[in-house]
């Protein structure tokens, strides 16, 4: 069973990731900030990590996932970024995903439809698998 670590400072969101996650099978371990996502990270080594940008000040999710891919040297970890920041901050531009800027694999606005979380973290960890055409 996979194991995804949710890294976000708002308790309610990371039930509300958890619970479908979990009906989904998957294995789920939370921390409510990135000093203790990065040593959740390091020490129990999740198959995917979900990582909120604004933490608990500003854009703390961003050098969360850079300290992981450089400190950690974790660079086949999938990274998702999950953010309200396009509603919360109004900047006059989109995140766009960048190995060098933003080392992450995706990226989805919050607040994100749990059949499409489950669907992204199924596409992250190549848990989708056609069926047969024919029998094997």
């Amino acid at each position: 069973m996979p194991k995804i670590l949710i890294v976000d400072d708002d308790a309610d969101f990371r039930t509300a990731c958890r619970l479908p996650l979990e009906a989904a099978g998957f294995e789920v371990a939370e921390a409510e900030d990135p000093d203790s996502g990065f040593q959740k990270i390091r020490d129990e080594k999740p198959d995917l990590a979900i990582l909120d940008v604004l933490m608990p000040s500003e854009y703390e999710g961003f050098e969360l996932a850079r300290r992981v891919r450089e400190e950690l040297g974790l660079k086949d970890l999938p990274l998702m970024m999950l953010t309200a920041v396009h509603d919360v901050k109004k900047p006059p531009y989109r995140f766009a995903l960048d190995e060098e800027f933003l080392p992450a694999d995706a990226f989805l606005d919050k607040p994100v439809p749990p059949e499409l979380l489950i669907r992204k973290v199924r596409e992250m960890l190549s848990l989708h698998r056609e069926k047969p055409q024919e029998p094997l």
